[in-house]
């Protein structure tokens, strides 16, 4: 299983990527690969409409809020738009540290993504143990910021022009020892920018 691959060392992962660069779609075909008996133990929040109706009709849970993630142990938390939960406001750090705590203590992982790369501050790059990568232009990193940092010192296959460009159906991950690139199978399913109602305009 792929997220076993990614959760091996780790237990909070990040995702980033420009807009339309295929998160959602490689979240959802990582997902799939959990059987059907461990999905009441997949939680997910911030997704749009309709791929959360296609998530809930294939057994993983929704949650609104972090109160409901209270007395869960042994569970994978899928966040695809943290800064919702205001998780990267520095004025809410003594929160984010509540989170790191209760998913090290209840032995859970969490999977951070966002549809902006600019929500990916120090704030919340100082709990990302691992990171994954789409493309990520480098203007649209925060300065200073571990995920900056992380595209600039990068030098392998991807990187264009100081910027860092992965297919969409691959996602790249990166820790200290090496680089894994992992292919994602396309969701038709899951796509909910297949028909974003443009073409019914023109």
């Amino acid at each position: 299983m792929k997220l076993r691959k990614i959760f091996k060392d780790c237990r909070v992962v990040g995702l980033a990527g420009a807009k339309s660069s295929g998160k959602t779609n490689n979240i959802i075909s990582l997902l799939k690969e959990i059987p059907k008996t461990k999905r009441d133990k997949v939680y997910y929040y911030g997704m749009a409409p309709s791929v959360s109706k296609y998530l809930a009709s294939e057994g993983f849970q929704e949650f609104d809020s972090l109160k409901q993630l209270v007395g869960k142990t042994g569970c994978l938390f899928v966040i695809d738009e943290f800064q919702k939960l205001h998780l990267n406001d520095r004025r809410n750090k003594h929160m984010l540290g509540m989170v790191i705590d209760f998913i090290y203590h209840n032995k859970n992982r969490l999977l951070l993504s966002s549809p902006s790369i600019r929500d990916f501050n120090t704030i919340i790059g100082g709990v990302v143990e691992k990171w994954i990568l789409k493309t990520v232009l480098i203007d649209q990193c925060v300065n200073g910021s571990q995920l900056k940092k992380i595209v600039t010192d990068y030098s392998g296959r991807y990187k264009q022009l100081e910027s860092i460009v992965v297919p969409v159906d691959e996602l790249l991950i990166i820790n200290d020892e090496k680089q894994i690139i992992i292919h994602c199978d396309y969701v038709k399913e899951a796509d909910n920018k297949k028909n974003d109602g443009v073409n019914d305009f023109f």
